[in-house]
């Protein structure tokens, strides 16, 4: 009788006791609102990034990457956050040229492959020509490696793709831009610039904490 007695009076007080030691004791209200402030920033961190993604519709069946996306227009810095998107959705490897003048995205060419190759949508001989025609300062050459750790690199494949579309355009392979868009596990972005070296490094990483800002009514809105 007496142990009976015992457990019902453990099951009473174990609420206060459970309050005592997180309310009173100094060590775990530390614990608790250092827990709370980060559970709160990684929310308001999922919030921003939901706001971005849900910016874009999905692609229709049948439709094109690049007009699902409204691609072709776009500076650099919103074609990246499209493709980014659209890219991520896609769950395969999309291959993308841009052709840019200052900035701005003035022919695009996509297509979409499988989830580990894909290749250009139309003949890059030609794209020599469309830099002189266009007057491009620049084109950008974009594929996505489907991996959401965070980490990636060029394969033997994106380097040899590299260097044969560089020999291509001759004269202006100074112009090329080789990059690879991938994703950590939170969906923020990576762009991996990479050479027909084989050298690669970090060109841009998006980073919600910094890009996005949460305004006092709740909407979200992007710097630009």
């Amino acid at each position: 009788m007496s142990w009976a007695i015992y457990l019902v009076a453990c099951m009473l007080l174990a609420p206060a006791i459970s309050w005592i030691f997180n309310n009173a004791w100094e060590p775990q209200q530390k614990r608790n609102k250092k827990r709370s402030k980060i559970c709160s920033e990684i929310s308001r961190l999922r919030r921003n990034i939901d706001h971005v993604f849900q910016k874009y519709d999905a692609r229709e069946k049948g439709e094109t990457f690049k007009k699902a996306y409204s691609l072709q227009g776009r500076s650099q810095k919103d074609l990246e956050e499209a493709l980014a998107v659209g890219m991520f959705h896609e769950k395969r490897e999309v291959f993308v040229a841009a052709f840019m003048r200052n900035g701005i995205a003035v022919r695009i060419t996509a297509s979409i492959g499988s989830p580990y190759k894909c290749s250009a949508s139309d003949n890059p001989k030609k794209w020599s020509f469309y830099l002189s025609k266009l007057r491009c300062t620049e084109l950008r050459q974009y594929h996505n490696h489907p991996v959401h750790n965070g980490s990636t690199k060029p394969s033997l494949t994106d380097i040899r793709t590299s260097g044969m579309i560089q020999n291509l355009l001759g004269a202006q392979s100074n112009k090329l831009k080789s990059l690879i868009i991938f994703w950590n596990p939170h969906q923020e972005w990576k762009l991996l610039e990479y050479a027909a070296n084989g050298k690669y490094w970090m060109s841009h990483e998006f980073d919600a904490s910094n890009e996005c800002e949460a305004h006092p009514s709740g909407q979200l809105s992007l710097e630009l």
